[in-house]
């Protein structure tokens, strides 16, 4: 006959017949899976979303929207990368002035330029000088044309300007 003490201690080993389920490890799995597919994931062309009181002209470009150093013109600003460059002040003065070239819009591109050459040496590809502006339709054609000149001098030479497409 068996021992009554080891078939009493074999009962509690096997526990009440519930088995319960760790889904810790699954969850770290589904999350694993979850950031690599959103990593992975591609749109067609970039998601540009404009700046605040813009309103961007309407075109029947055929070309995708591309990731680039983006500058915003409204109707009393100029804000580069999401920093204002020029105040409301400051482009008052803009449109009074004889001078083509916006000296603060220029002193931002070139840092931003300069940060761009070290990042092209350390990965190994080559700076492309691309910018994209995007301009509302009510700023005055003066304005846009010093912008798209400070943008050349300052090594961005590759201007693409963001409008919406007609449908």
């Amino acid at each position: 006959m068996a021992n009554p003490r080891a078939a009493r201690q074999a009962r509690r080993r096997r526990g009440n017949g519930e088995v319960k389920l760790n889904i810790t490890s699954m969850m770290d799995m589904f999350t694993i899976i979850l950031v690599f597919l959103i990593k992975n994931f591609s749109t067609e062309g970039a998601i540009v979303t404009p700046a605040e009181n813009l309103t961007l002209p309407k075109s029947t470009v055929e070309r995708k929207a591309k990731g680039a150093l983006s500058v915003q013109i409204s109707r009393g600003i100029i804000i580069v990368e999401n920093v204002t460059v020029l105040d409301e002040t400051a482009y008052g003065k803009l449109l009074k002035q004889k001078e083509f070239m916006i000296t603060a819009l220029y002193d931002a591109l070139v840092n931003f330029a300069e940060e761009s050459r070290k990042m092209a040496e350390i990965s190994g590809t080559p700076f492309s000088g691309d910018i994209t502006i995007q301009g509302d339709v009510e700023i005055p054609y003066s304005v846009l044309t010093r912008v798209m000149y400070t943008c050349g001098q300052a090594g961005y030479p590759n201007m693409n300007l963001f409008v919406y497409r007609n449908e």
